[in-house]
């Protein structure tokens, strides 16, 4: 057992890379030393165990000793015969023993969700001895269940997304523009910004070399969230099926879905359509976005908007290669805004479509529109300058936005702002 460990940790023959440093990992910092456990959710490949690293750096700086914290990955094939709570003991009453008999333990679980009432375990340990643990999950549905019944006002949740732009630019090495001004973006950042639209966020490949390694590796993500995230957790007889429908709905991002529509599609029950894509869901494939109404009927009776996680992960199993640019950009956005404005994200329309409302309390306070085609084009400035003007008639207090992928040449007095889309992206992406 010891010898499994000394694989995982500082103390042993593990070095631990910490990596690029992320924006969410200085969030996290301070609370290292506060009672709440820390929770990391998010897509598997997304960064969790890297911030673990990087936390670790941290630690080591304030002068807590290496053997002083534990790590353990429980997708690591020598732990299986430990995923149930008395192998937890076995482990940690070993490392206690064997490593770090007395003083406070920093202890890290990664991908804990593999170990059934894992949290009952954590409760415990945490509240009796001096510990701080930090764990990590790849289901949003069963971290939220299990630490909303166990863990009530005892942790501490970040959500773990993969690169945004500003970190695609570092890990790529390419200088963010010191003087981040509303005009055309340098050719390397354009570049970069095409590259990031086709290949998406996930840090291993961003730094892959090759397009035959990035697609490898991204094939590779989507099998493993399939089969080990939703197939084998929730003991499903149809995984052809399952991968029939999140083909089809990550191909379809920034487009609206109904369960009907997609029980029809594939001819299956509504009720099994609903479950498919909660799975989905629950696994950070796909996010979703409701038709913004104060009445919880009139938003249930309206589809939903679905945006792959990832646009590298939809564009390396996409059948439709030669993607509406359009969707690929309103992507972008979308990701970039619920970063910024959590689940307070909605779509609007009414005579045309209004991409992003976001809400603060009651009140729609910003309006939100994206055009990936030339805003020179008059068609084209006409529908979108006319669909800002009529969600201003119904949110007059809203700010309206609208975001670019080229700027025009020249516009004036118009009824909303024009954000380029490199330069959004670049805005701090957590507050």
């Amino acid at each position: 057992m010891i010898e499994i460990l000394y694989k995982w940790n500082r103390w042993g023959e593990n070095d631990l890379k910490s990596g690029i440093p992320r924006q969410i990992t200085p969030h996290i910092l301070p609370y290292l030393h506060t009672p709440e456990i820390i929770v990391l959710i998010g897509s598997r490949r997304s960064g969790k165990s890297t911030i673990f690293y990087q936390i670790m750096d941290a630690l080591e700086q304030e002068g807590v000793p290496k053997q002083a914290m534990l790590h353990l990955n429980f997708e690591e094939p020598k732990l299986i015969p430990f995923l149930h709570l008395k192998g937890l003991d076995e482990i940690y009453e070993a490392y206690r023993e064997h490593i770090f008999p007395e003083g406070k333990v920093f202890l890290f679980l990664d991908e804990i969700q593999n170990i059934s009432e894992w949290e009952r375990w954590v409760r415990a340990r945490n509240q009796t001895e001096d510990i701080k643990i930090f764990i990590t999950g790849s289901s949003a549905k069963l971290m939220s269940r299990e630490i909303a019944t166990v863990l009530t006002g005892r942790h501490l949740t970040f959500e773990i997304s993969p690169l945004n732009f500003a970190e695609y630019l570092e890990f790529k090495q390419i200088p963010c523009p010191k003087h981040q001004l509303p005009m055309a973006a340098a050719a390397p950042i354009r570049k970069a910004l095409n590259d990031y639209q086709e290949w998406g966020g996930f840090p291993a490949v961003a730094l892959a070399q090759t397009s035959k390694h990035k697609e490898r590796i991204l094939i590779e993500y989507f099998d493993d969230i399939l089969y080990k995230d939703i197939v084998l957790r929730h003991r499903l007889r149809d995984p052809v099926l399952l991968r029939n429908l999140a083909v089809h709905l990550l191909t379809q991002t920034g487009n609206l879905n109904s369960f009907q529509r997609l029980a029809n599609t594939f001819q299956i029950s509504t009720d099994a359509a609903t479950s498919y894509c909660q799975y989905l869901q629950e696994s950070f494939l796909i996010e979703s976005v409701s038709f913004f109404s104060l009445k919880a009927a009139i938003r249930q009776r309206h589809p939903q908007k679905i945006y792959a996680i990832d646009l590298g992960l939809r564009n390396a199993i996409s059948f439709a290669h030669s993607a509406d640019d359009g969707r690929l950009v309103e992507s972008l956005v979308y990701h970039h805004l619920r970063r910024l404005f959590g689940n307070h994200v909605f779509y609007w329309s009414e005579m045309h479509e209004i991409d992003f409302l976001i809400r603060e309390g009651n009140t729609i306070t910003q309006i939100w529109q994206v055009v990936s085609e030339k805003l020179d084009d008059p068609k084209v400035f006409k529908r979108e300058i006319q669909a800002i003007e009529e969600a201003k008639k119904i949110f007059p207090k809203a700010e309206a936005f609208l975001v670019a992928k080229t700027l025009p040449e020249q516009l004036s007095n118009l009824p909303c702002k024009i954000i380029p889309l490199w330069l959004l992206l670049l805005k701090q992406s957590h507050q």
